[in-house]
């Protein structure tokens, strides 16, 4: 029985130790299909070895790049320490054009802009007469920088974000260009980031005692911090944008003066172009400005395809540097940009790069179907407003829309903080307390105000009555008919005006005192109106102009900013050299903007 028993057993082991078998290997087969497919997944999938491994490629090209551009910037900084004529190209006597990832040489053929390589040799040209500037184009429009090919014909509507360069030079003033006689000013293209010419010769840095009209000076537009520049790139025309209904921000209409572009509500999809024929963007606030500008190579920079470089709204001395290159024999005075029509109380349809009136010369006009075919940039009417005279100059920088400049009064007045944060991201703001924040100071530039003004406690008539400032200039005119007491207001309105131009006086390159003696004030006529004036006896309306009749105007001190260009509206004032300051901090102020690159 128990020999049965055991036979028994060991029979049913036999069956079961096969079917275990036959299980473990049907487990077998299935597992292996499964890392088969599992293996092919790793392999050929969306995160597979293949794909990773072609990624692991294009991260250690990226490291390699960015390994190469960090030691490039390291060396950039040691080279602003101590100077190098690297970027100088000793053929064209001037320094070539800094470029950097995203950016697209283009030069013009005759009819549209071609794609060029860096060493064409028709891509720019500063000396012998030629007035060829270097234009690039970014990667925000149809063509990208390392997939278009050399002698790709872009046509107008496929442009990218346009910029032009502006190479380090130094400068002196014509004799008696401080008496407002106008002439040529002597411009020296200067070696790399040194101060030193092709002939060796050294020039000295800007300050507050040097003659310019006896002594040449590096213009101070090349200096950012303690960085020095070998050029910069400047936004060829004022800045525009559409937004995500792509509408025209920032362009008042004929029923409203705010504009498509709301700026207290953020639209991420609005970025800061440079294009040609289409409406600037303006009712926007000073500190906006700069954060747009600041986002070209910041937050946006992907949209425009670019890095390796920084980007700002343009300081006051960028635009003189521009201004004095035109009056050199390397560039040429613009002719006004007269677009823009007005319903009575407000400008709109104010176009990007458009020229001077046909019939006259003088005076707007407003935008229709004809306006670009008869004025727009690549006409020959359009390049009169260049600052080459031909297409391959910076447009609008007379006429057109107002610009607001990174340059403010340090009066320490409520304005600061008002104008200088961004609207649409209320979390950025330049100013804190009437002062700027600390990490802005290399973009924006500070100019002096007398004391009274900057304690804003202004004794008006050397007796007891104080002011603040924004008392002073809104005592309204109207609600004085008293001749003697509009005289006594305005003693001191011109008295705060007359030492802000005396302090200016200190800064160089930018165009006031270097062009003009005097400048006018705003007060209250002996009519009792606000008018600009130049003197406090017979307090008539009056304009004092530079050399070449471009406004001067000094008034409302406690409006902190500056504005430089005009506007089509003032033809009669605006021009490269024009420069007042903002009369309003907010962002109905209907003033452009534009931007600079910097590599």
């Amino acid at each position: 029985m128990k020999k049965e028993y055991t036979k028994h057993v060991e029979k049913v082991c036999k069956k079961r130790n096969k079917g275990i078998t036959l299980i473990a290997l049907v487990i077998t087969i299935i597992v292996l299909l499964i890392l088969v497919g599992v293996t092919i997944a790793s392999i050929t999938g969306d995160n597979g070895l293949l794909k990773r491994a072609q990624e692991a490629i294009e991260e250690t090209n990226q490291s390699q790049y960015d390994e190469q551009y960090a030691l490039q910037s390291i060396l950039d900084e040691f080279n602003y320490a101590s100077p190098s004529e690297e970027s100088y190209n000793g053929d064209k006597e001037v320094n070539s054009p800094k470029v950097t990832k995203g950016m697209i040489p283009i030069k013009w053929n005759e009819n549209n802009w071609e794609v060029c390589s860096e060493n064409d040799e028709e891509w720019y040209n500063y000396i012998n007469g030629d007035k060829l500037w270097a234009n690039v184009m970014l990667s925000d429009g149809k063509y990208k920088s390392g997939e278009v090919e050399e002698g790709t014909i872009v046509k107008e509507k496929d442009l990218g974000s346009m910029y032009v360069w502006i190479p380090r030079y130094a400068y002196k003033m014509p004799e008696d260009a401080s008496k407002g006689q106008k002439g040529t000013i002597a411009v020296t293209f200067l070696k790399g980031n040194t101060n030193t010419d092709k002939d060796g010769k050294t020039y000295q840095k800007a300050t507050a005692e040097v003659n310019t009209e006896a002594t040449a000076i590096v213009h101070p537009a090349f200096t950012i911090g303690s960085k020095e520049l070998t050029g910069i790139w400047v936004a060829k025309f004022e800045m525009s944008g559409k937004n995500g209904d792509e509408k025209a921000v920032g362009n008042a209409t004929k029923e409203g003066d705010n504009g498509e572009y709301n700026p207290t509500k953020p639209d991420n999809t609005t970025i800061a172009k440079s294009l040609p024929n289409v409406p600037s963007w303006r009712n926007i606030s000073v500190g906006e400005s700069e954060y747009q500008s600041m986002a070209i190579a910041g937050q946006n920079k992907e949209k425009f395809g670019i890095d390796y470089c920084s980007s700002h709204l343009i300081r006051n001395s960028e635009w003189g540097a521009i201004a004095y290159l035109c009056y050199s024999d390397y560039g040429n005075a613009p002719k006004i940009n007269a677009c823009g029509s007005n319903n009575g109380s407000w400008w709109y349809d104010v176009y990007t790069g458009q020229g001077p009136k046909l019939e006259t010369g003088e005076g707007p006009y407003g935008f229709d179907a004809t306006t670009i075919e008869n004025y727009g940039y690549s006409t020959e009417n359009g390049m009169l407003a260049s600052t080459t005279g031909n297409i391959t100059g910076i447009y609008d920088m007379n006429g057109g829309a107002y610009e607001v400049v990174a340059a403010y009064l340090d009066n320490v007045n409520e304005n600061l903080d008002a104008g200088g944060k961004s609207t649409s991201h209320n979390e950025v703001k330049y100013f804190e307390g009437g002062k700027l924040k600390s990490e802005y100071s290399s973009l924006w530039e500070c100019y002096e105000v007398s004391q009274e003004e900057k304690n804003n406690q202004i004794n008006v008539d050397g007796g007891s009555e104080v002011l603040t400032q924004k008392e002073l200039w809104d005592k309204n005119g109207v609600n004085f008919k008293d001749a003697e007491t509009n005289k006594k207001y305005n003693v001191a309105r011109k008295r705060l005006t007359d030492t802000t131009f005396d302090l200016l006086a200190k800064v160089k390159g930018i165009g006031v005192n270097e062009v003009v003696t005097n400048h006018s004030y705003y007060g209250v006529t002996t009519n009792g109106s606000y008018k600009w004036l130049m003197d406090t006896e017979d307090a008539k309306e009056q304009f004092a102009k530079t050399w070449d009749d471009d406004g001067i105007l000094i008034g409302h001190t406690f409006r902190t900013f500056i504005n430089r260009g005009g506007s089509c509206g003032d033809w009669s004032l605006s021009g490269v050299l024009y420069f007042s300051f903002l009369s309003s901090p907010d962002i109905h102020c209907l003033r452009g903007f534009r931007s600079v690159l910097v590599v």
